[in-house]
């Protein structure tokens, strides 16, 4: 610990020395270029606007000290320095900016400088990125430590502003100058290749451009088929009045524009379209999304837990994207006192929100496609069903993923935000060379790593396409033989318990957040569909159960308030156990071999059994009050939104994140108000998203269902089907 430290404080004394460096070799060339021996005054450096005389004097006398100990190192430093970053430096010092400021004072004063709570992990200095963006003619790099402390939560980060002049050798060079001199006492401190970037947007890509045509198709198309229904209504509410006056006056002439006006389009071309016409229009889209209205069949605790679920993801993101980005200035008061705590097992375990979302996904499939299949008097709408999950899932993922590709680097403006978004970042790079694979829903196979792929968090969607396709094995034998169908249930379900069981053991991973975090869990066993299938296939049992109207019925209400006290005594069980279970590794009881390989194999099971259980109670009447706020008619329209706020939350958190330009000190009253922030801002664009895109598009599938004679009527009619996540 004292060496980690020591490292830190030579790190930050040792950026500090960098800019005087590089600063003073630029004067001593300066000097050397224009045959002077006086020394730079200091007060015209400092400009008019100084604090006063006497400060300005030691200002100069300690400048000049610099500059005449660099005098001795002249030839080496103008060897090591390239002409053109010295003849930045040299025109920075020889003018001033509008407030008659020095321009090369300013950029030292841009610089990252240590601040106070070094021992609460602050070592990220970002110095002022507007005031050296804003002295022209300069640019902003970032300097990091090859340091990971305290699990990476850690890296110690510098700013400096250096004119545009200066290249990535240059800043190499100084660094590596820094280096030798602190190897010769000890210290091995290596830095990484400097980020730099001037503040300018890059132009206008060809996919950028696409982009903005897409949208601006999408917004017209929306334009055109709203003002069509206004002028239906108006046409329909102007033939009405006629007709009410034709009473009055015992005269129709009208009769017959009236009957043409009632009357949809006789041939089916027609229908379609102004059914593809209309399939964008707000009067159409709006409304479905808003309404609160549900069959009696539909399942209505799932709104709620949908949504609650989603509130979770986010919550769990805000603090996973704040600790490990450099954003929260006390990270040490986060590891040492806040995730050690009971209630943080909440945020920590927040990851089981996405085994909700599997086991809510395997409820629907199985529900809505058995009584399809009981409509179809047993057969399997093959062709339909998968057609139809393609086209309801696909084009917002499209849209959100060329969207982040092209157009996210526009919307953010700090320093950090070419490090995530622009051009040379990972997360570019990573969709430019694998955006493919999100479409065909492989991408949580390929690439191998999930860093390395493209908008990493639809490995989700990846996964939720895979249990989807591989489901009409069990639906089909299910709705013939419930015996066959059960056990066809119980090979999946063992087979996946015995190959996590197997990794689990071979890579001797450990149970929790930071166990799971370490190596390449990740990618050998996170993201794996045959790691995650678990509660789907519970959610798949379940949805069976529901379509048969399985409940526990019994003539003594009292033996049916017992049993169904009983069925959630174990929901509270199963749920509490696998979120708070991992409390005491965290204080000295850590779990051995064995539970490890238990916990990481059945907890995901274990949850989705105790959702079950709820749901179950809930829509038998067995619910009460948690039935009943979960059931909520305003939870509703926020369960439609949910697919596209989980595809949308990481992009408004990247775009906030990196516009920081100070640190966050971490308060439960301030990480609170930024997980409020990317809900609300989520689910708003969320909304855009389903207006503009999902709906619209919804609307031509069935159009085009409708033109091709698929009878699909009775399938649109359900709410549910409108939900995929």
């Amino acid at each position: 610990a004292r060496l980690e430290h020591s490292m830190m404080g030579c790190f930050y004394v040792s950026t500090s020395v960098l800019s005087l460096f590089l600063a003073a070799s630029s004067c001593v060339a300066s000097r050397s270029s224009v045959g002077s021996s006086s020394n730079l005054p200091i007060v015209e450096v400092i400009g008019d606007h100084r604090p006063s005389q006497e400060y300005a004097e030691k200002m100069e006398m300690a400048f000049s000290m610099i500059v005449d100990y660099f005098q001795n190192e002249l030839p080496y430093i103008r060897h090591g320095l390239e002409v053109s970053c010295i003849q930045g430096y040299v025109n920075l010092a020889n003018s001033t900016d509008q407030y008659n400021h020095s321009r090369l004072l300013r950029t030292l004063d841009a610089f990252g400088k240590l601040e106070a709570g070094l021992l609460e992990g602050n070592v990220v200095a970002r110095g002022n990125y507007d005031e050296c963006l804003d002295t022209g003619d300069t640019q902003y790099c970032l300097l990091t430590l090859d340091l990971s402390l305290a699990g990476g939560l850690i890296v110690p980060t510098e700013a400096i502003c250096i004119p545009v002049e200066c290249t990535v050798y240059d800043i190499e060079w100084a660094t590596g100058e820094l280096e030798k001199a602190l190897a010769l006492i000890g210290i091995p401190l290596k830095f990484n290749p400097p980020y730099c970037t001037t503040g300018e947007k890059p132009p206008y890509s060809a996919g950028a451009v696409a982009v903005l045509v897409v949208c601006s198709l999408f917004l017209c198309l929306i334009a055109v088929g709203t003002l069509y229904d206004m002028w239906l209504l108006f046409r329909k509410s102007f033939l009405s009045s006629e007709q009410r006056l034709d009473v009055q006056t015992e005269k129709t002439p009208l009769i017959v524009l009236s009957s043409s006006a009632k009357n949809p389009p006789s041939s089916r071309l027609s229908r379609f379209l102004v059914n593809i016409v209309q399939a964008f229009s707000l009067y159409k889209t709006l409304p479905a999304i808003l309404s609160t209205a549900q069959p009696p069949s539909a399942i209505s605790c799932i709104n709620g837990m949908r949504v609650i679920s989603m509130f979770w993801v986010i919550m769990g993101h805000v603090y996973v994207f704040a600790s490990f980005s450099g954003t929260v200035a006390n990270p040490l008061v986060i590891l040492q006192e806040v995730v050690p705590s009971f209630t943080f097992q909440g945020v920590e375990n927040a990851l089981f929100a996405v085994d909700t979302f599997f086991f809510l996904s395997g409820l629907l499939t199985a529900y809505l496609t058995l009584r399809e299949m009981h409509r179809r008097k047993g057969r399997f709408p093959f062709l339909p069903f998968y057609i139809h999950r393609y086209l309801r899932l696909t084009p917002s993922i499209a849209f959100v993923l060329f969207f982040f590709m092209f157009m996210t680097v526009y919307l953010s403006d700090g320093p950090y935000y070419s490090l995530a978004l622009d051009s040379r970042s990972l997360s570019y790079n990573s969709c430019r060379s694998y955006w493919w694979t999100n479409l065909l829903y492989i991408n949580n196979f390929y690439p191998s790593g999930l860093i390395s792929s493209c908008i990493g968090w639809t490995w989700y969607l990846a996964n939720d396409m895979q249990f989807f396709v591989v489901s009409p094995l069990m639906l089909i034998l299910l709705y013939h033989s419930f015996p066959v169908g059960l056990a066809s249930v119980g090979v999946f379900l063992v087979s996946c318990l015995a190959a996590t069981a197997a990794i689990s053991t071979h890579y001797k991973y450990a149970a929790g957040v930071a166990g799971q975090g370490v190596g390449d869990f990740i990618d050998i066993a996170y993201t794996k569909p045959y790691c995650r299938i678990f509660p789907y296939l519970v959610g798949l049992l379940l949805g069976y159960l529901l379509y048969k109207k399985f409940a526990f019925r019994f003539k003594s209400k009292l033996l049916n308030l017992l049993l169904y006290l009983v069925l959630w005594a174990l929901a509270a069980f199963f749920c509490l156990s696998v979120v708070y279970g991992l409390y005491g590794t965290l204080h000295g009881h850590p779990f051995n071999e064995a539970e490890n390989v238990l916990y990481l194999t059945f907890s995901r099971l274990a949850w989705g059994i105790g959702l079950a259980l709820v749901v179950f109670a809930c829509h038998n009447g067995y619910g009460w009050v948690v039935n009943s706020f979960l059931s909520m008619r305003f939870w509703v329209p926020l369960s439609r939104l949910t697919f596209n706020a989980y595809l949308v939350h990481p992009i408004v958190l990247l775009v906030i994140i990196t516009s920081l330009r100070a640190g966050i000190y971490y308060s439960t009253i301030t990480i609170s108000i930024y997980i409020v922030a990317v809900v609300v801002l989520s689910y708003a664009v969320a909304g855009v998203i389903a207006v503009c895109v999902e709906f619209p598009i919804s609307n031509v599938e069935m159009a085009v269902f409708e033109l091709l004679g698929v009878n699909r009527k009775s399938r649109s009619k359900q709410p549910e089907d409108r939900e995929k996540v």
